[in-house]
């Protein structure tokens, strides 16, 4: 701020609307990724057999870290990135107004003062990037073909995109990518 500190009342403020903004998105996502494992024997084996894998490997700590998961857990992280595509945490963000100028879009004339915004429900399944399955719990489609993959999260509209982005993104990823697999873990956290 203009070259000055943040007062120890601003830094609070700060903290507070992070994980404020977080606790919603973080909750949502962790639901929406547990009821999908749970409804799916097969996956879920997936994500215990890669947690359980890890863990003998000596490659995950107690608790387990974030960077460990993104690191040595790709089938599980691909199991939150399906589960937040299909059960986005943040699905309506923020409006924008249109302009003095007016707009058009996909052939529609949008008078100045219209309020728009895109819906993450729809955009997370469109036909180009998750056909022939849309709303299937697929998460081995984040795996295998990299390319394809990073398109999918070059598009992804889980927490919005831009200037609305949701604040609590990164506080609610690195939540799930700590959560996810200390609940699932099969192993036995006494024994670190």
């Amino acid at each position: 701020m203009g070259g000055e500190s943040l007062t120890p009342i601003q830094k609070r403020a700060h903290v507070t609307l992070l994980i404020q903004a977080g606790a919603d998105t973080t909750g949502t996502a962790l639901g929406a990724t547990l009821r999908f494992l749970t409804m799916n024997d097969k996956k879920m084996k997936a994500a215990w057999q890669e947690i359980e894998a890890a863990d003998r490997a000596g490659k995950l700590s107690t608790p387990i870290q974030y960077e460990e998961t993104r690191d040595h857990l790709p089938y599980v992280c691909a199991c939150i990135k399906e589960a937040t595509r299909l059960c986005p945490p943040a699905d309506n963000l923020f409006g924008r107004v249109v302009g003095k100028g007016g707009k058009v879009i996909d052939g529609y004339v949008l008078e100045p003062g219209t309020e728009i915004t895109s819906n993450a429900y729809v955009v997370q399944r469109d036909p180009v990037l998750y056909a022939p399955d849309l709303e299937a719990f697929c998460p081995e489609r984040w795996l295998g073909n990299k390319e394809k993959a990073a398109e999918m999260d070059l598009h992804s509209f889980v927490f919005g995109i831009g200037p609305r982005i949701c604040l609590g993104k990164d506080v609610a990823l690195i939540e799930l990518h700590k959560l996810i697999p200390e609940v699932l873990s099969p192993h036995d956290p006494t024994k670190h």
